[in-house]
């Protein structure tokens, strides 16, 4: 799922490439994956892939289809298609998938404008064909006005998946479809609800709040605001960067709330960037513990960091000034790599400490966690908003906001 798993720790259990080559590569510029009734028809990646155990790719892309993407047995440098999917009238935009261990793979779609509805899918590999047999859908309600939202789902270890609307309404929804309960939490662009330790939901908003949800009580059907951290009310010293929001395009440039989301820590620290440019440590009563300024830009931080295996190291990429590691018991840097462009793509942290991004610049970086150096870098030319993905084979997947969804791994 997105950053790997429900605390979104960002760290894979596969070692990944420390040198990286272009070694397979699909091209989703093709009429037949734009569809006339898709909300937008720009061949563009701005969401991540999720990888099955057997390594086919799962991603979605603007144009409106979604994909599960195979080596080609015919051809070393390609990808093929095993099958896709669209909903009519919508797109999976930001959105990364989640997959359950029966192979189900739960992808929500939306459409453009006001009062649109999000619907979150589960689907599976057809028995024949390439058209992706759909098992069931969810109503998670209305999108966010203004624009599209692409909230990604997560997985909890007793096969829950916690979906949000563009509202803000979380949903738990059961393996089979059924919605358990749901809860109101505030307006999100593209945040991926965590699961805490002891069940609490954490997701940020563009109201300026993070908000901790909990379940009902007794079998009901309605969550409940256990409290709300306000980053507003937490800014530090150094002036902020901002804009007024007067477009879609440029939410989160007002430095109010987050588009990040959150990475939760074994204790149960909340850890999470900011539109204001500030990286919080939040303890689970929703008290501060602790908070970083990175330097500062438009959008601040829309990244959602990466934990090192041992906890002591939190890592996430910034909208100026690169990438960061930080002490996870006081916030202090332990080091910065500088990377002179926006990072939109949130880390991965392969097995042996080697640590993945994309930038806007066009360029995936490796580097070591440990040391802060660089160890890899492969020139995509065109930006790569996607989190890097890490399949059992040890090669690394991103797409970039052309069209190609690109596999790197060790020059041969």
């Amino acid at each position: 799922m997105y950053q790997m798993d429900a605390l979104h720790t960002g760290r894979s259990p596969h070692t990944g490439p420390r040198r990286l080559t272009l070694l397979r590569s699909f091209d989703t510029n093709q009429p037949q994956f734009l569809p006339d009734d898709a909300p937008n028809h720009t061949p563009d990646f701005q969401s991540s892939s999720a990888i099955g155990p057997d390594g086919t790719i799962y991603i979605g892309f603007h144009g409106g289809t979604f994909f599960a993407l195979k080596d080609s047995p015919g051809a070393r440098d390609r990808l093929d298609l095993a099958w896709s999917f669209h909903a009519d009238g919508a797109s999976s935009w930001q959105s990364t998938p989640a997959i359950a261990a029966d192979g189900s793979v739960y992808i929500p779609f939306t459409g453009l404008g006001n009062d649109t509805k999000n619907t979150l899918y589960a689907l599976r590999a057809p028995s024949s064909g390439t058209q992706a047999q759909v098992v069931w859908s969810a109503d998670l309600g209305i999108g966010q006005a203004g624009g599209p939202t692409g909230n990604s789902p997560s997985l909890a270890s007793d096969g829950t998946i916690y979906a949000l609307s563009g509202a803000g309404q979380l949903s738990a929804i059961a393996p089979d479809g059924t919605v358990r309960w749901r809860a109101q939490a505030g307006p999100a662009l593209k945040v991926s609800p965590a699961v805490g330790p002891d069940g609490t939901i954490y997701t940020t908003s563009l109201d300026g709040k993070l908000y901790a949800l909990s379940p009902p009580s007794g079998g009901g059907s309605q969550g409940a605001v256990k409290w709300t951290f306000d980053f507003g009310q937490h800014l530090g010293p150094t002036p902020l960067v901002s804009t007024p929001v007067t477009t879609p395009s440029n939410r989160g440039q007002d430095a109010i709330g987050s588009a990040a989301s959150a990475t939760i820590g074994p204790d149960g620290t909340i850890y999470v960037g900011a539109n204001n440019s500030n990286f919080y440590a939040i303890d689970p009563a929703g008290q501060q513990k602790w908070m970083y300024e990175a330097e500062r830009e438009l959008a601040g931080i829309w990244t959602t960091a990466a934990l090192s295996a041992d906890s002591s190291t939190l890592y996430f990429g910034a909208n100026k000034g690169g990438m960061y590691a930080l002490n996870a018991r006081d916030g202090s840097l332990k080091w910065k790599y500088p990377i002179f462009a926006s990072i939109y793509s949130s880390p991965a942290l392969d097995a042996r400490g080697t640590l993945y991004t994309g930038s806007t610049v066009g360029h995936v970086f490796a580097i070591d966690s440990a040391t802060g150096e660089g160890v890899g870098d492969y020139n995509a030319v065109m930006a790569v908003w996607t989190a890097p993905s890490i399949r059992p084979d040890g090669t690394l997947v991103v797409a970039d906001r052309s069209s190609k969804v690109l596999v790197l791994g060790e020059p041969a």
